[in-house]
This record gives C-alpha cells, structure tokens and sequence, in this order.
C-alpha cells in the first residue's frame, strides 16, 4: 500500500502453525501488516521445510517459500519447561497465539488458552483442527484430502461411473485458514471493544461444508439424487455447462439461460437447433445433455482455446481456457494485477509467489521480506525483546531450547 499504516502493524502475532492451513491463515495476517513470528521446533521447524532435511544446500521447500513471507522464524522446544516458560514471556507481550496441532495438544503442554489467558488476559487465541475442538471425531487424523472425503467433496467430484476424486487443490486447508483469519479479524474487533482476549476455533470440515450448497440444494430443494457429475452441475440442471475439447486443449463454456444457448447455436453455425424441441427449454436440454455436449464438441474441436475464448466472450456466452499450470504461474493478467509477483529468494534464487488475495484501496499486496531461515530470528528475539544475554542464548542452544 501507498499508505504507511497497514491495518494491523500493530498486531504482534505468535505463529505455531505448520504445513498450510495455520501458515496460510498468518500469511494473510502478515500482509495486513501484522508482525508474524513463527516459532518452530529446534530440530527440525515447519514439516514443509524438507530441503532442511534432505540438503544443506536447499535449506528451504518451495511450498514453505509460498507461505511464509513476511515472517519471523524463532526456534523453541516446546516441550521443556524453559522453553514453556520462554513462550509465556513472549505471549505476554503479543497479540495473538495461532496454532493448528492436534486438538488438546497445548492443553497437553500446559500452554492452551485458560492458562495464556492467565498470563495475558488480552490474548488472542486461535486454534484450527480438522474437526473441532471437541466432538467424537475431534483428534481424527486431518489431512486435505482426508477431510475432503469427510466433507461429502470426494463423492460429489469425478464422473458418475468413476470412483470418487479428491479435488485436485488443497481446498479444505486453504478455506480452514482464511476462516480461521477471518475470526481473528473479529476477535481484534471485539477485543477493541472490551479490552478482553478471546478463543477462536476453526475447523478444516465445517469450513468446507459451505461449499456444498449447490448439492445440498440440488438434493433436498430438487430431488436430485445422482450428484457426481464430473464437470457439470449436479443432475445436468445447468446445461450446457462441462469442459469441451478445443484443438490445443479444453475450454469451460456455461451457456444454460435461453439467450445465451441462441447465442452459441448461431456461432457454431447451427442456429436452427435453438428451437429445436428437444433443446428450446432448458429442462429439454438438461435431458439431452449428451447429445447437446456431442454437437458442442464438434464444434469446439476444430477452433484453438484462445480462438474459442475471444468469440465466446465477445458474445457474452461464459467460458473460460482450462490453464495448465505453468500457463497460470505466468498469467499476465495475474502479473499486472500484482496477484503473481517475481522476488528473489536467498536460498531459492529468482521465484514466483502469490501475494494476498486482499486489497486495500484497489493496490496489490507487496512482500516486505522472503520466508525466513529457520531460527534467524533467535537474537533478534531472544536477545533483543527478551533482554536474554549472549551466554544465556549460548547456552539455550547448547542444551537444544533454542
């Protein structure tokens, strides 16, 4: 942003997450502004720095490059009492404690929020599991694609002869930490209005159930039974609407509205079959969703994606170019806009990123620093905001607290 004031740069956020639900929720957090200190395990950090592990020479994973920008690294062992009290020395001070173990693991490690709360009554905690903080299922195991298949998402995705398909992105970590940031925002809020910390929980499963709303309604509001529909929408209510075959690739056409369908007709040369009886009301269509997919595809064959895409769209039918990835990873589109930017990494070299998806005053979201090293932040923190000596700090790490 032009503007020196960020919305949250005077937020101070105790960052415990790993992999990518927690650390995507303070990524978001981090370009608000907030100051993000992830804190991580001594030996061997966040379980996504596996070039740690496997090579001194790539001390950092690509994925954990695209999550952590912005942020500071500490490392601490939190299962010492002297690193447990190290970390309350810290939350005094801060803002927020953002976490996403198991569900009663800092319970466990004498750290959950009724003793944080003990030690700074204005803390903010938040918490994200796969499945809550309580319930039966509360410490199954919670991986994307397993909360994906708990969700109702793997038996709604694929064809309908096919097996069910996990969706091919990590989308149930993804909307678990914009949720979970979502309610940190709110507690910030009210903490502004009462001068009191509060819980926040998420979970990764009822995060992903709104997105079954089509279904839901295409179930009990409609009757619609057969849901699996590969690429179109359940019970073939919404035709045409699928992926059809171009020259070069595939494209996504969504034409159902009567307009639209008369539009299509006329650019495949076919305007008679408008009106034709079977395809002329869109319930018509829907039961001949095969042969209208047949004829569409016939067209769509014999034109290239980028083709199809222009005459399409400068006709008002919906369509959109189904993107490899190296074709999305250099969108111009997404460069121009600022949502993909190019920064240099000192460990990676030159590397593309995604920014946040949140804009204030309509400008992109700027990195201020590359992922962090683990533990570089040690002295600055240790030594400068706790006032730990050098033989203090000499002697944490020599007994592996820090």
């Amino acid at each position: 942003m032009s503007d020196s004031v960020l919305p949250l740069d005077d937020i101070r956020v105790l960052d415990l997450t790993h992999f990518v639900n927690g650390p995507y929720a303070t990524l978001l957090l981090s370009y608000m502004g907030a100051q993000v200190t992830k804190v991580e395990s001594p030996k061997w950090g966040d379980g996504m720095r596996p070039g740690y592990r496997r090579s001194r020479e790539h001390p950092v994973g690509m994925a954990f490059a695209l999550m952590n920008s912005n942020k500071r690294s500490i490392t601490l062992n939190l299962k010492s009492d002297e690193g447990r009290e190290l970390f309350k020395r810290m939350v005094r001070t801060a803002d927020v404690v953002v976490e996403n173990y198991e569900a009663g693991t800092m319970d466990r490690m004498g750290l959950g929020y009724d003793i944080l709360k003990q030690t700074n009554p204005r803390i903010i905690y938040a918490s994200s599991t796969g499945y809550g903080q309580s319930g039966p299922n509360r410490n199954l195991p919670a991986f994307d694609p397993i909360v994906q298949a708990m969700t109702g998402v793997m038996a709604l995705t694929g064809q309908s002869d096919d097996p069910p398909l996990k969706a091919g992105v990590i989308m149930s970590d993804v909307l678990g930490a914009t949720h979970l940031c979502a309610g940190i925002l709110g507690a910030i809020r009210q903490r502004d209005r009462t001068g009191v910390g509060t819980m926040v929980e998420i979970s990764m499963q009822e995060a992903t159930l709104p997105t079954l709303v089509s279904h839901i309604s295409a179930y009990y509001g409609m009757g619609i039974r057969q849901l699996r529909e590969g690429n179109r929408g359940s019970g073939g209510v919404v035709t045409p609407a699928n992926a059809y075959p171009a020259s070069d690739g595939w494209v996504m056409i969504l034409a159902a509205d009567n307009q639209r369908w008369h539009k299509l007709c006329s650019l495949m040369g076919k305007p008679e079959i408008a009106d034709d009886p079977r395809f002329a009301k869109l319930s018509g269509r829907s039961h001949h969703r095969n042969e209208i997919d047949r004829l569409i595809g016939e067209w769509t064959r014999t034109k290239t994606r980028q083709q199809l895409m222009d005459e399409l769209s400068a006709n008002d039918v919906i369509c959109g170019i189904v993107k490899e990835l190296p074709e999305v990873m250099t969108d111009p589109h997404m460069f121009e806009r600022g949502a993909l930017q190019q920064i240099e990494h000192p460990q990676l070299g030159p590397i593309t990123i995604f920014s946040s998806p949140l804009r204030l005053n309509g400008e992109a979201a700027v990195p201020r620093s590359p992922s962090p090293l683990l533990g570089a932040d040690n002295d600055a923190v240790y030594g400068g905001e706790l006032g730990l000596s050098h033989d203090e700090l000499a002697s944490l790490r020599e007994r592996k607290i820090i």
